[in-house]
């Protein structure tokens, strides 16, 4: 079977509806089968072990963990304290979605948990306090993609799980280019705050300051626990995973008392339905990483690119911008999946590390999930906030700027990814 017919066969499925992993299962495996040099058996034992991984044990447990603080309670807390820290800026909810999006990124790792959730909270408050909704959508979507960047994030589990990349590496490296996003939203707060004249709020006293951190300091600790455990080579991030879990379930439901124990096996039952097609697209595509291995795809395109141009951030900038034009249209874990068998060869032979091209990877396809046709936080905000997907899209299009530029930063300065990961050597 040629295989510009197997990619042809791929298309056709994805656009007659197939999910994604019965797509790249059946595409894979007639082109396996019309093969005579490759083995059905042998490709059926690769689908079953690809998700047979210590590290993707991480997913389920952080996706847990994220579910059970979001139904304890913890939102609001985060909410609320820092609110107290910020909230007194023009345009001050701008800057408290932001900065409670930045803490609850060391909780969850996933956007749509953060637009979801958090967005719930942030969007009811802004619209309480006179904000227009563009604003509110805006500033709420841009800063969810910041939960997958801060640690603990589940693209980076499954990207190292798959590429073979420290998990704790990539948690690490994920931390500055997080920041970075805070700050290129946070000036995009302070220009339209300024534009449409917000109103400034009167800073909040010390004993309300005080009383907040008190009511949230247990959630803010976990994201401490997490990363200082990671760091200090206490446990590896899957062990971080199930140590979340624990705690979740100690502040939320001994502590906070907003967690019962009917709710756990619901959320269970949520989490594996989020997480089933995730570990069937990782089987599905070991299949096809199979197949672009035999067919040396990653040399006819490295040979490709280096015809265009041979200095290596111009390769990357087209990497890019090919990424950002995947993540318009597939969702997260398919595109990691899809491209690392064709990029990862070509991102080691022109020497990028591997940690630097993870997190450029992740934050392209966090700025995707904002891009319409299949932006999936666009969906939620405009289920929670009532508004038309137009509007949604209107709304947030402009904010997606500030995220261009830090990602643009992040690819020219390698530096910003990898200078904690090289000072905690795990890089």
């Amino acid at each position: 079977m040629p295989l510009p017919l197997f990619f042809v066969c791929l298309v056709l499925m994805l656009s007659l509806g197939f999910p994604i992993y019965l797509a790249l299962t059946g595409a894979s495996l007639l082109y396996i089968a019309l093969h005579p040099d490759l083995s059905l058996l042998l490709a059926v034992q690769r689908m079953v072990s690809a998700p047979d991984s210590f590290a993707l044990l991480a997913v389920p447990f952080f996706i847990l963990a994220g579910q059970i603080m979001n139904t304890g309670g913890v939102t609001h807390r985060i909410f609320t304290f820092a609110r107290v820290l910020v909230g007194h800026f023009r345009g001050g909810l701008g800057y408290v979605n932001i900065l409670a999006s930045v803490i609850f990124a060391g909780m969850s790792g996933s956007a749509l948990a953060d637009a979801g959730g958090l967005g719930l909270v942030e969007l009811k408050a802004m619209r309480d306090d006179g904000y227009d909704d563009d604003f509110s959508l805006g500033v709420t979507g841009a800063s969810s993609t910041i939960g997958p960047i801060i640690p603990p994030s589940i693209p980076f589990v499954i990207f190292g799980a798959v590429a073979n990349v420290s998990v704790a590496g990539l948690f690490i490296g994920g931390f500055l280019p997080g920041l970075l996003m805070a700050l290129a939203l946070s000036v995009m707060v302070f220009i339209v705050a300024r534009h449409r004249n917000y109103p400034v709020r009167a800073r909040a006293a010390r004993a309300e300051v005080c009383a907040a951190f008190r009511h949230a300091y247990l959630a803010l600790l976990m994201p401490v626990i997490l990363i200082g455990g990671i760091w200090a080579g206490v446990f590896t991030p899957t062990e971080a995973a199930l140590v979340s879990i624990l705690y979740a379930v100690v502040v939320t439901g001994l502590i906070y008392r907003d967690l019962a124990l009917t709710d756990i096996p619901r959320l269970m039952v949520e989490t594996i339905r989020m997480v089933a097609p995730a570990m069937m697209i990782v089987a599905g595509a070991s299949l096809f990483g199979w197949i672009m291995n035999y067919e040396k795809v990653d040399r006819v395109l490295l040979q490709a690119l280096l015809g265009i141009t041979t200095n290596k951030i111009a390769i990357l900038l087209i990497v890019n911008a090919m990424l950002l034009f995947l993540g318009m249209f597939l969702e997260v874990i398919s595109v990691i999946m899809l491209v690392l068998p064709i990029f990862q060869p070509i991102v080691q032979l022109l020497g990028i590390h591997p940690i630097h091209f993870g997190v450029i990877l992740v934050l392209n396809l966090m700025i995707g999930l904002l891009t319409p046709p299949v932006g999936f936080v666009l969906y939620v905000l405009s289920a929670i906030s009532n508004q038309s997907f137009g509007f949604v899209v209107r709304a947030v299009t402009p904010w997606i700027i500030p995220l261009i530029i830090a990602l643009l930063l992040i690819t020219l300065f390698p530096e910003l990814v990898l200078f904690l990961p090289r000072l905690t050597g795990f890089a």
